[in-house]
């Protein structure tokens, strides 16, 4: 049986990275729910991103979830996430939206 995940996100903070690639570093709110809408895990993730792509990071997914498949579809799903609001993502705090 393969398990179904459901994951909501919510940006909580954008900072200015400070590298050569003009880079933002994102926090993101996850929560990971199963197929039954229990919550499987609820946790702070920082993804960086840039004009040459967006790299979630993996020792804050590794600290947090112990399954590797779970890890594995987190780090695609954060990325998925990102990827239509960088251009819009400015350096500051947001509001919770749930």
């Amino acid at each position: 049986m393969k398990d179904e995940y459901t994951f909501r996100f919510q940006v909580q903070e954008v900072e200015e990275a400070c590298d050569e690639f003009h880079s933002r570093n994102v926090t993101v709110l996850a929560r990971i729910l199963n197929d039954k809408k229990d919550l499987l895990h609820e946790g702070l993730f920082r993804v960086r991103f840039n004009q040459i792509g967006i790299y979630p990071f993996p020792k804050d997914v590794a600290r947090q979830i112990s399954s590797k498949h779970l890890q594995r579809l987190l780090l695609i799903e954060l990325k998925r996430y990102i990827k239509p609001q960088r251009k819009y993502l400015t350096p500051g705090e947001y509001k919770p939206v749930w």
